[in-house]
């Protein structure tokens, strides 16, 4: 083949390298709400970093700690440079593949072999060969199929950096939560422990009484009921603090020995934390497919897309240029001379015939996949409004448990001391003290609780909507983190690799697939 001709089909491979066989991406369709059902929802919008909102700086410490150390979250930042870097090795493909070699071999040959040609004694039956060559091999992407496989890892790529922005938004949503289970748990320890130091000044008191013959021993060993009650929920709560602290100890990413050893820091009290803001009327539900966990569907669906592209692929010939720029020499000193060069070139090409169905059920196969994760990111999207439905009644709602608790508690405090005052003057049995003790102590329990579940809504809400948002009409702080720097980031640190890699393997920007 001559070099005019040479250069004509690369020439035409290039035009042809902008084929390709992947359906056109179209994002799945949903009967979409204009705004949420409209609820009086008050004026106090959320800042980015939601949970600032809570005007505790001991909680945003420790989100940032967990944010900053959880191995589940550095887990997931491996798996960004590892599929980082299959992208790489993909993108490598695209371009000519060039390797240097060298060899030097020595070799002695038998002169009892059948017409051996080595009856002249001048001739001598040992040979050595040295070559050094320049390979080049390049195959045509004429189908898309290399560009459809770097495609589909560049969504890939993109699918777990999405991941990892929403296991953030979960770290710090169960670092918040695990933290007001803290604050709900001391709380409730603590009023288990002043109602057994109040009981057990009443059991004094009835001790004596009973000696004296003033109350009967019914009542005298009810009052020493109420006491071990109180104090089993002393010791029930204090399982609750620690299983608390250690839950969280784990989520900051702490060691053994802190875990074992430290102690976890506290804030406010859950008591005195702020009443936890509403979501503003009219929000557009296109927010949610803000979403983290959404998107990352998404590019899920746009990955198994480009695969049926390179699955049609398979179905046509495969093309390659080769070529080979060298030197062979009998002699180490002679292998730089001029008669000791040595080139080829060439075209290669092959096409599937009889393969019994492989390329066909491959394709069957990446079909199947692109539906399966079509079907993934309507219930994505489906379970995104379950939760955001959930989270705003839990958050509406908790607001009332609330206050008809804190009035419950009020009034059955004013019902014990009636109920401890009419039988210290005789006009009720101790029955009736014991059972208004018993009905304040599990309000007051259930109380925090309440409080508990209240700023657990505020979080539920936050982490349905994929994090804050910072006013009426305004877009919602998303990403939680910037997905670009985040793959820029990586590309560098790839390429900072590759310069000491004999072998580089570089990652473009991925490229947003057309709509």
């Amino acid at each position: 083949m001559k070099p005019q001709q040479v250069f004509l089909v690369i020439g035409l491979a290039m035009i042809l390298l902008g084929c390709s066989l992947a359906p056109k991406y179209e994002r799945p369709d949903f009967d979409m709400p204009k705004a949420w059902r409209t609820i009086d929802m008050g004026q106090a919008p959320l800042n980015i970093d939601w949970w600032t909102r809570f005007n505790d700086p001991v909680l945003t410490s420790l989100i940032l700690e967990a944010l900053a150390k959880n191995q589940d979250l550095a887990t997931s930042m491996a798996n960004i440079r590892s599929s980082a870097a299959q992208a790489g090795v993909s993108s490598s493909a695209l371009f000519p593949q060039v390797n240097a070699q060298g060899s030097a071999q020595g070799q002695l040959v038998s002169n009892r072999t059948a017409n051996a040609a080595f009856d002249n004694p001048g001739m001598s039956q040992e040979f050595t060969a040295h070559q050094g060559t320049l390979n080049v091999s390049w195959e045509l992407d004429f189908w898309g199929k290399i560009r459809n496989q770097y495609t589909a890892l560049t969504h890939v790529l993109m699918n777990t950096v999405l991941s990892h922005e929403a296991l953030r938004l979960s770290i710090a949503s169960q670092t918040a939560q695990t933290y007001f289970a803290l604050l709900a748990s001391d709380m409730q320890l603590e009023t288990a422990r002043r109602t057994l130091k109040t009981r057990q000044k009443a059991l004094s008191i009835y001790t004596s009484r009973y000696e004296q013959g003033d109350i009967t021993e019914l009542d005298w060993q009810r009052a020493r009921a109420t006491v071990e009650t109180a104090r089993a929920q002393v010791h029930q709560s204090a399982q609750a603090v620690d299983r608390a602290e250690a839950g969280l100890a784990v989520l900051l990413g702490r060691s053994p020995r802190e875990i074992i050893e430290k102690a976890m820091p506290r804030g406010k009290s859950i008591r005195h934390l702020p009443a936890p803001p509403y979501l503003p009327a009219g929000l557009p539900s296109e927010l949610l497919l803000r979403r983290p966990d959404i998107r990352a569907s998404e590019f899920l669906i746009m990955a198994n897309n480009a695969n049926i592209g390179t699955a049609r692929a398979q179905f046509f010939p495969s093309i390659s240029l080769t070529g080979m720029l060298g030197t062979m020499s009998a002699a180490a000193y002679n292998l730089f001379s001029g008669p000791a060069g040595a080139w080829s070139y060439g075209i290669q090409g092959s096409v599937p015939i009889l393969d019994w169905g492989r390329n066909w059920y491959n394709l069957k196969d990446a079909e199947a996949r692109k539906e399966a994760s079509i079907a993934t990111y309507r219930k994505t999207v489906q379970s995104a409004f379950q939760d955001i439905r959930n989270a705003l009644t839990q958050q509406r709602e908790s607001e009332h448990v609330v206050k008809s608790m804190e009035s419950q508690v009020k009034s059955l405090r004013r019902a014990v001391d009636i109920a401890q005052l009419q039988y210290d003057n005789g006009y009720t049995d101790y029955l009736t003290v014991l059972d208004a003790e018993r009905e304040l102590f599990s309000a007051e329990l259930s109380l925090a609780t309440a409080l508990q579940n209240r700023l657990n809504a505020v979080v539920s809400v936050c982490q349905a909507l994929g994090g804050g948002w910072k006013e009426k009409g305004a877009e919602p702080s998303f990403p939680i983190i910037d997905t670009k720097k985040l793959v820029e980031k990586e590309t560098s640190v790839l390429q900072t690799t590759a310069k000491k890699n004999p072998t580089p393997a570089t990652v473009p920007t991925p490229v947003k697939a057309k709509k």
